[in-house]
């Protein structure tokens, strides 16, 4: 007899529940210093990339309002081999609600394409220990 365990998580076969390329949401550039853009808390669940899409699976507290995430890139690369770019992941959640809200984020990354061949380019997520290696 064999039985099979499962502690509620799914995964869906194949690429169905990742958006294509020009079905994520675009990188915002700025001019300012991360440590001046505000965020609420959120933690990064998994980062990966698929479809030219950068995949942020994160897990925050909310949950009885409206949230906003962004992306943001200040156009600084760190001259390294693979170059490296931080990304500041912003989240905008006013309300104090304390359910653990998951929620999957997906970032167009047509704008580091250039980068991809030798090596690729390291993104950092500022002010975590999650990077990726977005290469072809």
């Amino acid at each position: 007899m064999i039985l099979f365990i499962s502690c509620g998580v799914s995964k869906k076969s194949g690429n169905k529940d990742i958006p294509k390329n020009e079905d994520c949401d675009f990188i915002n550039f700025t001019n300012k210093q991360y440590i001046d853009l505000e965020s609420d808390y959120y933690t990064i669940d998994s980062l990966f990339i698929r479809n030219d899409c950068l995949n942020i699976w994160v897990s925050y507290s909310g949950g009885c309002g409206n949230s906003e995430f962004k992306l943001f890139y200040n156009d600084l690369l760190m001259n390294s081999m693979p170059p490296k770019a931080n990304l500041l992941l912003q989240l905008n959640d006013d309300d104090n609600c304390r359910a653990i809200v998951q929620q999957k984020l997906y970032f167009n990354l047509s704008f580091f394409s250039e980068y991809t061949t030798n090596g690729g380019i390291v993104l950092q997520m500022a002010g975590t220990d999650a990077s990726v290696i977005y290469s072809y």
